[in-house]
Protein backbone atom coordinates (compact mmCIF):
# COMPACT_ATOMS: atom_id res chain seq x y z
CA UNK A 1 0.00 0.00 0.00
CA UNK A 2 3.12 2.43 1.09
CA UNK A 3 4.17 1.84 -2.61
CA UNK A 4 1.16 2.59 -4.20
CA UNK A 5 0.76 6.13 -2.32
CA UNK A 6 4.17 6.54 -3.16
CA UNK A 7 4.01 6.44 -6.65
CA UNK A 8 0.99 8.39 -7.12
CA UNK A 9 2.63 10.84 -5.13
CA UNK A 10 5.74 11.04 -7.48
CA UNK A 11 3.13 11.20 -10.44
CA UNK A 12 1.46 14.15 -8.61
CA UNK A 13 4.83 16.01 -7.78
CA UNK A 14 5.62 15.32 -11.74
CA UNK A 15 2.29 16.40 -13.24
CA UNK A 16 2.87 19.75 -11.36
CA UNK A 17 6.14 20.26 -12.27
CA UNK A 18 5.58 19.58 -15.93
CA UNK A 19 2.43 22.40 -15.37
CA UNK A 20 5.31 24.82 -14.54
CA UNK A 21 7.34 23.76 -17.11
CA UNK A 22 9.87 22.39 -14.51
CA UNK A 23 11.98 18.93 -14.66
CA UNK A 24 12.42 16.77 -11.99
CA UNK A 25 15.71 14.34 -12.38
CA UNK A 26 15.70 11.66 -8.82
CA UNK A 27 18.88 11.43 -7.38
CA UNK A 28 20.33 8.42 -5.03
CA UNK A 29 23.71 7.68 -4.67
CA UNK A 30 24.98 4.63 -7.43
CA UNK A 31 26.54 1.78 -6.22
CA UNK A 32 29.75 3.42 -7.19
CA UNK A 33 29.23 6.03 -4.32
CA UNK A 34 29.17 3.50 -1.43
CA UNK A 35 31.75 1.19 -0.56
CA UNK A 36 30.19 -1.93 1.40
CA UNK A 37 32.59 -3.94 3.10
CA UNK A 38 31.34 -7.15 4.58
CA UNK A 39 34.51 -9.69 3.80
CA UNK A 40 37.64 -10.24 5.67
CA UNK A 41 39.63 -6.90 5.22
CA UNK A 42 42.22 -5.89 2.72
CA UNK A 43 45.96 -5.77 3.79
CA UNK A 44 46.29 -2.69 1.86
CA UNK A 45 44.48 0.71 2.49
CA UNK A 46 41.20 0.42 0.83
CA UNK A 47 40.70 3.46 -1.43
CA UNK A 48 37.66 5.80 -0.50
CA UNK A 49 37.99 8.78 -2.56
CA UNK A 50 34.63 10.96 -1.80
CA UNK A 51 32.46 7.75 -1.22
CA UNK A 52 30.41 6.41 1.51
CA UNK A 53 31.56 3.50 3.46
CA UNK A 54 29.46 0.42 4.79
CA UNK A 55 31.23 -2.07 6.81
CA UNK A 56 28.75 -4.82 8.35
CA UNK A 57 31.97 -6.90 9.71
CA UNK A 58 33.33 -8.61 13.07
CA UNK A 59 36.85 -9.16 14.34
CA UNK A 60 38.54 -7.47 11.13
CA UNK A 61 40.86 -4.45 10.44
CA UNK A 62 40.35 -2.08 7.74
CA UNK A 63 42.18 0.85 6.28
CA UNK A 64 40.51 3.35 4.44
CA UNK A 65 42.21 6.03 2.21
CA UNK A 66 41.03 9.13 0.41
CA UNK A 67 38.67 11.16 2.27
CA UNK A 68 35.52 9.04 2.84
CA UNK A 69 32.46 11.41 3.21
CA UNK A 70 30.59 8.93 5.66
CA UNK A 71 31.23 5.65 7.76
CA UNK A 72 28.16 3.19 9.11
CA UNK A 73 30.21 0.64 11.01
CA UNK A 74 28.20 -2.17 11.88
CA UNK A 75 29.51 -5.20 13.96
CA UNK A 76 31.46 -6.17 16.57
CA UNK A 77 35.33 -5.95 17.82
CA UNK A 78 36.65 -4.41 14.40
CA UNK A 79 39.08 -1.89 14.06
CA UNK A 80 39.19 0.81 11.30
CA UNK A 81 41.46 3.71 10.36
CA UNK A 82 39.69 6.62 8.47
CA UNK A 83 40.73 9.47 6.39
CA UNK A 84 37.61 11.76 5.93
CA UNK A 85 36.48 14.04 3.82
CA UNK A 86 35.12 17.74 5.82
CA UNK A 87 31.27 17.52 6.75
CA UNK A 88 31.92 13.61 7.28
CA UNK A 89 29.68 11.68 9.24
CA UNK A 90 30.55 8.52 11.89
CA UNK A 91 28.33 6.29 12.94
CA UNK A 92 29.15 2.99 15.14
CA UNK A 93 26.83 0.43 16.19
CA UNK A 94 27.71 -2.60 17.79
CA UNK A 95 30.68 -3.25 20.77
CA UNK A 96 34.17 -3.12 21.29
CA UNK A 97 34.84 -1.25 18.28
CA UNK A 98 37.76 1.14 17.54
CA UNK A 99 37.86 3.25 15.05
CA UNK A 100 40.07 6.05 14.40
CA UNK A 101 39.64 9.57 12.19
CA UNK A 102 41.69 11.94 10.64
CA UNK A 103 40.17 14.92 9.40
CA UNK A 104 42.37 18.40 9.27
CA UNK A 105 39.57 21.32 9.00
CA UNK A 106 36.31 20.03 11.08
CA UNK A 107 35.22 16.91 13.80
CA UNK A 108 33.02 14.83 11.78
CA UNK A 109 29.36 14.04 13.41
CA UNK A 110 29.37 10.92 15.49
CA UNK A 111 27.09 8.89 16.31
CA UNK A 112 28.06 5.75 18.66
CA UNK A 113 24.82 3.49 18.82
CA UNK A 114 26.53 0.45 20.73
CA UNK A 115 28.34 -0.09 23.62
CA UNK A 116 32.02 -0.17 24.50
CA UNK A 117 33.26 1.65 21.20
CA UNK A 118 36.10 3.57 20.91
CA UNK A 119 35.98 6.32 18.57
CA UNK A 120 39.50 8.40 18.35
CA UNK A 121 41.06 11.36 16.29
CA UNK A 122 44.20 9.91 15.00
CA UNK A 123 45.75 12.89 17.00
CA UNK A 124 44.82 10.98 20.30
CA UNK A 125 41.62 13.12 21.45
CA UNK A 126 38.77 10.37 22.29
CA UNK A 127 35.48 11.58 21.23
CA UNK A 128 32.14 10.89 22.88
Amino acid sequence: MTAIKSQRTARMISGIAAMLGLSIVPWAPSQAEILILQSAAERQPIACADRDVVIRADDQRYSLAGKCRSLILEGDRNFVSIELAAGATLTVSGSQNQVYWKERSETPSIVDAGSDNRITQLDGKTRP
